[in-house]
């Protein structure tokens, strides 16, 4: 079996004010395609997915169009 795991995504976290979800966007493209290639039996997110309780919108798209 292959297992690809992940953690502590943190979508909507803001770093001394500034928005990281450009970047996060980035990650999300660049792991769909290491998914893509690795073709792994099981994807494991283990962790945050969200910096906060109450996400933007935004970060729940992100993590729902990924």
């Amino acid at each position: 079996m292959r297992l690809l795991h992940t953690a502590d995504w943190h979508l909507g976290k803001n770093l001394e004010g500034r928005s990281r979800l450009d970047e996060q966007e980035l990650f999300l493209e660049d792991f769909v395609k290491i998914v893509e290639e690795n073709n792994p039996d099981l994807v494991l997110i283990a962790g945050d997915i969200y910096d906060s309780a109450n996400p933007s919108a935004r970060a729940e798209k992100l993590f729902y169009d990924t």
